[in-house]
């Protein structure tokens, strides 16, 4: 059997695809976006109605709520929650264990939707807890879920070149950063880092591990080597929470720098938002109030 050069295309790709692919997963994100927003402001409503029996006027007092993350990422309630004054309290203790039950049941058919596809709704509005029965969990901050507009804000036309801005995750430690202000899921940026700032973060997130435990907190590690003569370097984070189950594979993720050398730690998953001049949060940034 010889051998023949091809002489026509074996199929031919529409032109159109490059621009249909990217058209669909900004609808896909949109929509996952929109879904988040509203399983999250009905999970707030659920917890209103589990407390004042569906009376919408009812006075009630519940600042956050537990959710625990199931095998395949969804988060459903435990019937816990906390008071504005910080006491922890049950469902059963305020309704009685026959509606709290009912109620735990009906929330959950909305919860459910708080899942990895809308994590970058959710997450944002969540406090990590203590694991619960082995399973992540969750603070909802009730206030703040309830004051979620349905819809995505509409905003101008960003640039898209990268812009200095000091950003924050924690409400304590700042670093200077590099973030396209057109990267942001709800509200939060995702900061580039030179290498002093990263072995900033590294010392920091290691400190932090030591002083509350490593199931709190995900740490950075600044690896230094030399292969040949030359040096390199390796950054690492480790997500200790995910140690000793099915997300073991998750625990561990090596970042690559960019072309001019920066690293995004922590994307968006760590939730990072830009500061003002005057070191106030900005959600969402808008390069303009720098």
């Amino acid at each position: 059997m010889t051998d023949q050069r091809p002489s026509r295309p074996a199929y031919d790709i529409p032109a159109s695809v490059s621009a249909a692919a990217h058209a669909a997963l900004e609808a896909t994100w949109t929509t996952r976006e929109r879904l988040g927003r509203a399983m999250i402001v009905t999970a707030a409503a659920a917890v209103r109605d589990i407390l004042t029996g569906h009376k919408s006027d009812a006075p009630f007092d519940a600042a956050g709520v537990e959710l625990i993350q199931g095998q395949d990422g969804s988060l459903f309630p435990t019937g816990r929650y906390w008071t504005a004054a910080g006491d922890e309290r049950t469902f059963t203790e305020a309704v009685g264990e026959t509606e709290a039950g009912n109620g735990i049941h009906g929330m959950s058919e909305w919860t459910v939707y708080l899942n990895d596809d809308t994590r970058d709704v959710w997450r944002p509005l969540c406090s990590k807890l203590e694991y619960r029965n082995g399973r992540p969990a969750y603070r909802l901050d009730l206030l703040r879920a309830a004051a979620l507009p349905l819809a995505p804000p509409v905003s101008a036309s960003l640039p898209s070149a990268m812009v200095d801005v000091m950003v924050c995750a924690n409400e304590r430690d700042r670093y200077p950063a590099k973030v396209d202000p057109a990267d942001q899921r709800a509200g939060y940026v995702k900061p580039w880092f030179d290498l002093d700032t990263v072995r900033r973060i590294a010392a920091d997130t290691q400190r932090e591990a030591k002083t509350f435990g490593h199931g709190s907190v995900d740490t950075v590690h600044v690896l230094d080597g030399v292969v040949d003569g030359k040096p390199h370097v390796v950054v690492l984070v480790v997500s200790w929470m995910y140690l000793g189950n099915e997300w073991n594979e998750k625990a561990t993720q090596v970042l690559r720098p960019n072309a001019v050398g920066r690293y995004a730690v922590g994307g968006h998953d760590w939730c990072w938002y830009a500061l003002d001049d005057d070191l106030h949060p900005l959600i969402p940034f808008q390069p303009a109030a720098v």
